[in-house]
């Protein structure tokens, strides 16, 4: 039995591996609860074209609103802060705004 791993240390690995998988199976679906779930993406990146300023402020406008209403705009932001998303709308902030944010919290 030297070269076999005690039964107590398989549960707790058992344990660590299955905790991992359901903290996975949680972050995954904060994405399936999202308001803009299925949406244009363009609405939230913007198109490959440019856009007026006035086009660009709409849109924004747009894809905030549905950030508003959004069960999960908590965790989007929180996920594209800590990933440092560099483009899009993510949880009702702008890059500038995120990079702004960042900022503030690293003071």
């Amino acid at each position: 039995m030297a070269n076999e791993q005690h039964p107590s240390k398989k549960t707790r690995t058992a344990k660590t591996v299955a905790s991992m998988i359901a903290s996975l199976e949680s972050d995954a679906r904060w994405q399936d609860k999202a308001a803009c779930k299925g949406m244009d993406p363009i609405i939230f990146f913007g198109p490959e074209y440019a856009e007026t300023v006035k086009e660009k402020r709409d849109r924004e406008d747009q894809a905030k609103a549905v950030c508003e209403i959004c069960p999960v705009k908590k965790d989007c932001l929180e996920y594209a802060l800590d990933a440092k998303e560099p483009y899009g709308i993510w949880g009702g902030l702008t890059e500038l705004e995120r990079k702004a944010l960042l900022r503030r919290r690293a003071s």
